[in-house]
């Protein structure tokens, strides 16, 4: 990285424009990396979201018989109390 002071003895306007110039452009080009590196992180997230929901949506779908087929051990067990108003079975 170039850094230009007041004490810096040798240069003149032209050369101290020119690393101005270049130091301008290498700010665009970070900027630009930057902005894309953004528009991926978002793109990424947006399909993970998709995913999430897809599977989501898969795996609520899933019946007893299904996950039995697919050799999970399924237990279904009365609940102690109502779900609506409470009351203990």
């Amino acid at each position: 990285m170039t850094v230009i002071t007041e004490d810096t003895p040798e240069g003149n306007p032209e050369e101290f424009q020119w690393k101005i110039d270049d130091l301008s452009e290498m700010l665009k080009r970070a900027n630009d990396e930057l902005e894309r590196e953004r528009r991926g992180h978002t793109n990424t997230s947006n399909r993970l979201i998709i995913a999430i929901d897809r599977f989501d949506d898969l795996t609520g779908r899933l019946t007893v018989g299904t996950l039995r087929k697919a050799g999970y051990i399924v237990e279904i067990k009365q609940p102690d109390t109502c779900d609506t108003c409470g009351e203990e079975f």
